[in-house]
């Protein structure tokens, strides 16, 4: 398997994007680490998210992202409609 050495940015995005709904339901509150388009570790902190993919992929680039919960989200949207 080849390993993502870099990140692909524009990819990434859309990755997350069409899987944004599964991982706030799997892994709502937690960060986990993207290699390949796949979740390679789902931790408490970005920097254990970071460490544990770096261990499973050595020399790949995660993408470290912070999964909101459901009650985030909400304030979030709230906050953009009353600010929009």
């Amino acid at each position: 398997m080849t390993v993502q050495r870099e990140l692909n940015l524009e990819a990434l995005d859309e990755w997350y994007a069409a899987h944004f709904e599964e991982l706030v339901r799997k892994h709502a509150g937690k960060a986990i680490a993207v290699v390949d388009r796949k979740v390679a570790a789902v931790a408490d902190t970005e920097r254990e998210a970071d460490r544990l993919a770096r261990e499973k992929y050595p020399g790949a680039v995660p993408l470290v992202l912070a999964i909101p919960t459901e009650e985030e989200l909400v304030c979030l949207l709230r906050h953009i409609a009353t600010n929009s």
